[in-house]
């Protein structure tokens, strides 16, 4: 069994490289506890995400951690201060036959998470690595461990790729790219920065949208609102996909529970910018958002398939971009997926690093081997073939 706890050797005299001890958390509530050194831990790095935040990885996990067995490393330095977390989980699946036991961050494997991390004091990156390192040198019930959208910036991501290959374990990584918008001062400044093909979608649609309709776009201020223009968001959502043909992303209980909770818990927090948009009091479209520090993030929208023609995600978006900009935002992060409309916006490509290792076992390395061709075969055919429904596109 992966251990419970263990330490570390630490020296009698404690210099500055000292070595960091090895907790683990193996239940939410135990994770808890330690919930305001986590936040302490965030306020202390500018580049920490919201994806990293206790809100976000509680909702995912409570939606999500069935049949998953929670493995949260607390490090912590001699004096007892938590200076990193790795907030990790054990999973099982099978290959030849035989069991494999994977071990990933809270929040991957559901699609919705972005920008995964430990969280980590600046300064100990390096250490803490080096302790992740150690203590998963030690355990025996593990084959593959698989990190996976690590913002390329991160130092966690290079020392991590730096040690594993130091260890000489098997290893693999890839990109997933997401786009962002650098946002101007002003609107006028953003739209002047747009090819001039594509601005008349913000400018002359929605002047267009007000002469035929009554337009109303309002957010959501209230935690019981979120009852009723959620399930709206999924229905919208779903329409597009399921005229298609295709399942759409709301299609399963646990997303729709993950997304209750997590936006329960940002409303609390000033976080949520979830907005819809209505039409002679019908609501036809809704795009949910956060707001972290000054990065809004897009998530997820729906838009109702009978105002295709009539442009209504551009007017939305047109909308909710200008207000993004007068209150100050400065980044607006499509996440991740490499949909070509995105580059209109004024989007530059910034890469998430996927990080995928196998330790001593063969079992391990010959399953790393085999998901390597996989995804080279996936990647093949998804060059050839027409795009797929994607959980963030325009409609």
């Amino acid at each position: 069994m992966l251990a419970t706890e263990t330490e570390l050797a630490q020296p009698a005299s404690v210099p500055d490289n000292a070595s960091l001890s090895v907790r683990i958390c193996r239940t939410w509530e135990e994770l808890e506890e330690f919930r305001t050194q986590w936040n302490n831990l965030l306020k202390a790095n500018p580049s920490s995400s919201i994806f990293q935040t206790p809100e976000w990885l509680a909702a995912w996990w409570q939606a999500f951690g069935r049949n998953r067995s929670l493995l949260c490393l607390l490090l912590a330095d001699s004096h007892g201060a938590t200076v990193g977390i790795a907030p990790l989980y054990a999973d099982r699946t099978h290959f030849l036959g035989l069991p494999i036991t994977r071990l990933r961050m809270v929040g991957a494997g559901s699609g919705d998470s972005d920008g995964l991390d430990f969280i980590v004091s600046p300064g100990y990156e390096s250490r803490c690595v080096e302790a992740f390192i150690g203590w998963l040198a030690g355990q025996k019930d593990w084959h593959v461990c698989e990190l996976e959208t690590l913002p390329q910036t991160s130092l966690v991501a290079e020392y991590l790729l730096r040690r594993i290959q130091e260890v000489g374990w098997s290893i693999d990584s890839t990109l997933t790219p997401n786009f962002i918008v650098d946002l101007p001062a002003t609107w006028p400044q953003y739209l002047s920065s747009l090819e001039s093909s594509f601005r008349p979608l913000l400018t002359r649609y929605p002047k267009r949208l007000q002469s035929r309709f009554s337009v109303k776009f309002t957010r959501c201020e209230k935690v019981e609102d979120l009852k009723v223009q959620l399930p709206r968001l999924f229905d919208l959502h779903q329409m597009r996909w399921t005229g298609r043909g295709e399942t759409g992303a709301f299609a399963n209980n646990e997303r729709r529970d993950f997304y209750h909770r997590m936006a329960n818990a940002f409303l609390q927090r000033g976080w949520l910018e979830f907005w819809q948009l209505e039409l002679n009091g019908e609501t036809v479209g809704a795009q949910f958002c956060f707001r972290y520090n000054d990065t809004v993030s897009l998530l997820q929208e729906g838009f109702h398939p009978k105002y295709a023609e009539e442009k209504i995600g551009y007017a939305m978006k047109a909308y909710f971009l200008e207000e993004m900009i007068r209150t100050g935002v400065t980044r607006y992060d499509f996440l991740g997926g490499a949909d070509p409309y995105k580059a209109k916006f004024g989007a530059r490509r910034a890469d998430y690093l996927n990080l995928f290792c196998a330790g001593p076992s063969k079992l391990g390395r010959l399953y790393l081997a085999s998901q390597k061709q996989k995804r080279n075969a996936k990647a093949w055919l998804k060059s050839k073939l027409p795009a797929g429904p994607g959980g963030r596109g325009m409609p």
